[in-house]
């Protein structure tokens, strides 16, 4: 049975007070544990644009911002188990388990602390994030590390798991919520009612093992698979998406040569017994000790573990330590018992997932989807060319120029799905050896030694789960755009060639199913991530035509009128546009552009999530 970290809510909260955020989304219940310090620094992820609807780190401290550090609210965040902290607007502190911002230029965060002058906190719109490097490398492909761990309670005066996903009711199953608990970076997620899927990265408000009965309903989707009760949630752990280091982790050091070091984790409430284990320096050769394991009574914040002993002449000593979750250690008498254990030594190699393709200034576009097939190339093709206008809207004056060479780059990767996928032969790493993006070079592997029971080998299987079919977000067909571009060759436009080449971003059918099934059936892409976009029901597709225009004027008037101020008297004379002229035709095109939209009305598109494109 896993241990767990977990909270009780205040009188307050149970009295029948509820924290939401973003009800669109998710929902969470619940007040936070205390911070937590000392604690391994976080270490600086970078400076990323908050501008969606859900925020780019979905949780918002209650930490005073007028006294704010980053120590602060990278304590705050750690207290309560979450992988990220980011601060904003000279003091606000977020926490998250993922990031959904997309990641800028630094000198967007430029707000200094409220309490320390000499710190960033953000800025406008943009969010200075750290990264607790304590938490291992993740798998995001599988499912097989959540672990089934029994029915439990719903919470007393709120929920055990804090964040609700929206996902389909009558097609619901475990894996379905396993993977948005996985996407969503949540060690926890449970399943309840047949077809609620709740994850959190602690488990609180009261939680408690419950029989095996209790969770009785059938999961909607799968009638073979069991998906909690009335008030009752099949519990489900991944081990790997918790730190190394939660709060009150101690280090222990030895006299004795030790090739690996256990830690054990120490609350106010218990004074812990620690020896060193030791084992060969040889790997992958295992070694043997003495062990036996005594849980310690252990009580309040910290207890996530029970504290072992090893059978060893040598003592141990702990290092110094202050703050919150730190008490004085003591040496462990040998134990009586003991039993064989053998330990054994790996080395994870972790390749990480570029973030940044191709760049231009201040904006960098999402890597490509890899490819095998014709069909698959010209879906990773449409999803380069979708993010073409949101190069011209976030890269800045003069950087977004580059933007039209990014938009050949995408056709060349259209191209090469025409010409080598045909045969047989095609992959994104030949396409990209053919047609390299202008980025940085892609992030190094990392190397994480560990250290485990081997007898665990015993029980793991070789198997991998995949993603359902039926996924939350898919390819945008680049071709389905609904509005129309203006046709008027007199005034230096027609609907195939806009002024500047710069087209109108996409209206098309929404892509991501928890807000198409809120009602938005409809999305105006002008951004590299979907959910920082702009959505629209069933009756506002004019409006989103009118905001499509409105985008594509900033952009002209911001990158294509910009670049002809440099145009000389002689450029002018051949036929280039002045400034001027070139203000003058984005107005005009403007203008047509809500006249040949204005009766747009979507109507049989987009009737139907991932339906309805064309």
């Amino acid at each position: 049975m896993a241990t767990f970290k977990t909270f009780v809510t205040s009188i307050a909260l149970a009295a029948g007070v509820v924290q939401v955020a973003n009800a669109s989304a998710v929902k969470r219940w619940g007040v936070p544990l205390p911070a937590c310090t000392p604690a391994t620094p976080f270490v600086y992820a970078g400076c990323f644009s908050d501008m969606g609807s859900t925020g780019a780190l979905e949780y918002r401290s209650e930490v005073n911002s007028d006294t704010m550090t980053i120590e602060a609210c990278v304590a705050f965040c750690k207290g309560n188990d979450f992988r990220y902290a980011g601060l904003e607007y000279y003091g606000e502190c977020f926490c998250g388990a993922t990031v959904k911002g997309s990641l800028s230029d630094n000198s967007n965060c430029d707000a200094p602390c409220k309490g320390n002058s000499s710190e960033i906190c953000g800025g406008t719109s943009y969010i200075s994030i750290y990264q607790d490097p304590t938490f291992p490398p993740v798998d995001e492909t599988i499912i097989t590390d959540y672990n089934s761990v029994g029915c439990y309670s719903e919470g007393i005066g709120g929920r055990a798991l804090e964040y609700q996903q929206n996902l389909d009711t009558s097609t619901f199953t475990i894996e379905a919520c396993l993977f948005a608990c996985k996407d969503g970076g949540y060690a926890f997620a449970g399943v309840e009612f047949g077809s609620q899927c709740f994850c959190n990265v602690v488990l609180g408000n009261g939680s408690v093992p419950l029989p095996a009965s209790s969770c009785n309903m059938p999961c909607n989707g799968n009638s073979s698979e069991t998906c909690g009760g009335a008030a009752a949630l099949n519990l489900y752990v991944a081990p790997d998406l918790e730190s190394d280091q939660p709060c009150g982790y101690v280090t222990v050091s030895s006299s004795t040569t030790s090739s690996s070091t256990i830690p054990t984790y120490s609350t106010p409430a218990t004074t812990p017994t620690t020896t060193p284990t030791t084992s060969s320096s040889t790997t992958p050769t295992t070694s043997t000790t003495s062990k036996s394991s005594t849980t310690t009574p252990c009580a309040g914040y910290g207890c996530t573990k029970p504290t072992t002993s090893t059978s060893t002449s040598k003592t141990s000593t702990t290092t110094p330590c202050a703050g919150y979750g730190c008490t004085k250690p003591t040496t462990s008498p040998t134990p009586t018992t003991s039993k064989s254990v053998s330990l054994c030594t790996s080395t994870v190699v972790s390749t990480p997932t570029p973030t940044c393709e191709y760049q231009c200034g201040k904006w960098c576009s999402n890597p490509l989807p890899p490819f095998s097939d014709q069909g698959s190339c010209s879906t990773s093709a449409a999803n380069c060319a979708v993010q073409v206008f949101s190069c011209f809207m976030n890269a800045g004056w003069p950087a977004s120029q580059n933007c039209f060479a990014f938009s050949n780059w995408c056709n060349s990767v259209s191209s090469y799905c025409s010409s080598s996928c045909p045969g047989g032969n095609c992959n994104l790493k030949g396409c990209k050896s053919k047609w390299p993006p202008v980025g940085p070079p892609p992030p190094a592997n990392t190397y994480s030694p560990t250290v485990y029971p081997c007898t665990q080998t015993t029980l793991s299987k070789s198997t991998t789960t995949s993603k359902p079919t039926t996924t939350s977000c898919v390819p945008i067909p680049t071709k389905s755009c609904i509005c129309s571009q203006p046709h008027n060759p007199s005034k230096g436009y027609s609907s195939t060639s806009p002024v500047g080449s710069i087209s109108l971003p996409c209206l098309t059918c929404n892509n991501l199913q928890s807000d198409y099934n809120s009602g938005n059936h409809f999305k105006l892409y002008t951004s590299s991530d979907s959910k920082s976009c702009s959505s629209y029901p069933h009756g506002s597709v004019p409006q989103g035509c009118k905001d499509s225009c409105d985008y594509q004027k900033k952009v002209c008037l911001g990158t294509y009128a910009e670049s002809c101020k440099s145009n000389s008297a002689k450029d002018i004379a051949g036929g280039k546009d002045s400034y001027a002229s070139a203000c003058n035709k984005c107005q005009s095109q403007w203008n047509d552009c809500y006249s040949a939209n204005g009766g747009q009305s979507g109507k049989n598109r987009c009737t139907g999530w991932n339906s309805g494109w064309y």
